[in-house]
């Protein structure tokens, strides 16, 4: 059973955001460029691992989470994580094309136009994870065996040299590799894995570096302002009721929604008027008025003061029912 489903995350989206707003000749440009396109990677695996996963069955009662952050002796984030009453089990998802190489320290992958690059070794991750999980079991009274895999979700990837003490499988080997694992007698009840289900949405602490430009240390100056058209374009026009895009030659009244979403996790978690003026390039304040009275908007303060913020911060949020210029 699915207990945490797949979720793209809002760190991707914010990303691409931030991606698409770097000028490229900014020093840090291809760092960003580079940490989006893994990211967007890596989700892609994860989504075509959880798909298989949702139609396991198996002859006890499990639960499957994606994505979920743990505080033990540090905080740990898992791809996936399966728990049954007789084992847990955390997937490490990778969705790296080319030839892989493990090294004690490394994965190593070579295109076949020559180029290598150098990744984190996804054993490590695991030995890491495998050791938090354990002292936050114990923490809570459990002593649970918990195994581990490397799984790769596409075929793209040739494995040269696979790891030498870690299973490695492909997604379609996921299901055999489960039903592999010998149980014996349950360590818990039903009643015990429901409880630890509970505990482990309860304490799942997403991943929240926001606002980015802080996070990566960038200048809120140097990136584009502007209202993004569905085309990729940046910058529309302001008219009467609605946007017009140079660029497509489309209009679109609700234009402006993704475009401040896109401010609180990536430039700023409070606005002002005058800041949603200058960052969707309005004309006026009337205008930056109407966008801001919003029912997920929260204000502070009064007059030229007053600062608007989301009312969970934690939420991207919809802007569908929002007064429209």
């Amino acid at each position: 059973m699915i207990a945490k489903k797949y979720s793209a995350s809002q760190y991707v989206k914010a990303l691409r955001t931030l991606y698409k707003r770097l000028p490229k000749n900014h020093p840090k440009f291809f760092k960003i460029k580079n940490e989006f396109y893994q990211n967007q990677a890596g989700e892609i695996g994860e989504e075509a691992v959880m798909k298989v996963l949702e139609k396991l069955k198996l002859p006890y009662k499990f639960y499957v989470f994606h994505n979920i952050s743990l505080y033990s002796d540090t905080l740990f984030q898992m791809d996936i994580i399966i728990i049954t009453p007789y084992y847990a089990l955390i997937f490490e998802v990778k969705n790296i094309n080319g030839e892989i190489i493990f090294t004690d320290q490394q994965l190593l992958r070579k295109l076949e136009t020559g180029e290598s690059h150098t990744f984190e070794n996804p054993v490590l991750q695991l030995e890491e994870y495998e050791y938090q999980l354990i002292q936050l079991f114990k923490s809570i009274g459990i002593s649970l065996p918990i195994y581990s895999a490397v799984v790769f979700a596409f075929t793209s990837s040739y494995i040269k040299v696979a790891p030498a003490n870690k299973a490695l499988i492909f997604r379609r080997g996921i299901k055999p590799f489960i039903r592999s694992i010998n149980v014996g007698l349950p360590i818990l009840t039903d009643s015990q894995l429901d409880s630890l289900k509970n505990y482990l949405l309860k304490n799942n602490k997403d991943f929240q570096p926001f606002p980015l430009i802080n996070y990566f240390g960038i200048e809120p100056n140097s990136l584009l302002k502007g209202v993004e058209c569905v085309c990729g374009y940046i910058g529309m026009k302001k008219v009467i009721r609605s946007w017009y895009c140079p660029a497509c030659k489309t209009y679109n009244k609700n234009a402006h929604e993704s475009t401040l979403k896109d401010y609180f996790f990536v430039f700023k978690n409070t606005i002002t008027n005058q800041e949603c003026q200058q960052f969707l390039l309005l004309n006026n304040k009337h205008e930056a008025s109407k966008i801001l009275r919003n029912p997920l908007l929260i204000s502070t303060g009064q007059s030229r003061n007053r600062k608007y913020s989301l009312i969970n911060g934690k939420e991207q949020p919809s802007f569908s029912k929002s007064n429209q210029t």
